[in-house]
């Protein structure tokens, strides 16, 4: 009901009011009018051209996506919650795709190409933090006497470029968190080149990441299964909240791998040993 309506309806039932208890009336108006939904919040700016923004180098496309980010990241926000999306995809305001729960969907490299080459332009992904959550949950020896972390041996692999290696398993994260460092060593991706360097907390630490797509493995029962999963390399892992538990840890492994490939995994406290099956 607009405020003159108001109006006309007390002065019906109360007689004319003065210009006192008019001004009264219309504040008291606005003081319980509701608020608009955060959704509401528009869209600020315009992505930048696919092919300017891949001639830059990383720390350049990185510093101009992030200010897109800073200045929608309420917009990004209520997009998440409206969709109940962990990421999104945009170009000036559009959200192009969207998915979860944590990285689920999302392959990263594809969705750039693709949406670049469909729009011209340079894609915003934008990735809730509640898409990277860690629960730490204690078979590799911690730096906490008589404690052990579940392990997972794995399979990383980009093209020819092959490792194996014994990650940690915690089913209370996600995605997959790796030395960015030592997969670079490795041939499995370049740290110079990538969407943008992006930026988390861990055990309310700062840590900075390149998310990359790549083919993770498991083989049980002399059968191997792989995904493709969008792995978090981690830069500075030796100076990173990562190995504040564990500080020979390489990498750790969440849940969407198992969710993603579906094996039967067996902790053993007794012996310290994880056995897979299909």
């Amino acid at each position: 009901m607009k405020v003159e309506d108001i109006i006309a309806e007390i002065e019906k039932q109360l007689g004319p009011l003065d210009e006192k208890a008019r001004k009264a009336v219309e504040l008291a108006v606005t003081m319980t009018a509701p608020q608009k939904e955060a959704e509401e919040v528009e869209w600020q700016g315009e992505n930048p051209p696919f092919d300017l923004a891949a001639k830059m180098s990383l720390e350049e496309r990185s510093q101009l996506l992030e200010a897109l980010e800073r200045r929608n990241y309420r917009w990004l926000e209520s997009q998440c919650a409206k969709l109940g999306a962990h990421w999104l995809v945009v170009v000036d305001g559009q959200v192009l795709a969207f998915g979860g729960p944590g990285l689920q969907g999302l392959e990263i490299d594809r969705r750039i190409e693709v949406v670049g080459k469909q729009t011209g332009k340079y894609p915003l992904v934008f990735i809730h933090p509640m898409a990277l959550a860690i629960e730490e949950t204690a078979w590799h020896p911690t730096n906490v006497s008589g404690d052990f972390y579940p392990t997972l041996p794995i399979i990383l692999r980009n093209g020819s470029a092959q490792v194996t290696l014994v990650a940690d398993f915690d089913t209370g994260a996600y995605g997959c968190f790796a030395d960015g460092e030592w997969l670079a060593q490795q041939g499995l991706i370049n740290l110079q080149t990538g969407e943008r360097i992006r930026r988390a907390y861990h055990l309310n630490m700062p840590y900075a990441y390149i998310l990359r797509t790549l083919t993770v493995a498991l083989i049980a029962d002399s059968q191997q299964r792989e995904a493709s999963q969008d792995v978090l390399c981690v830069l500075n892992w030796s100076q990173s909240p990562f190995v504040a538990i564990n500080p020979n840890r390489t990498a750790l492994v969440g849940r969407d791998l198992c969710l993603a490939l579906q094996p039967i995994v067996t902790l053993n406290f007794a012996d310290r040993t994880t056995n897979l099956a299909w």
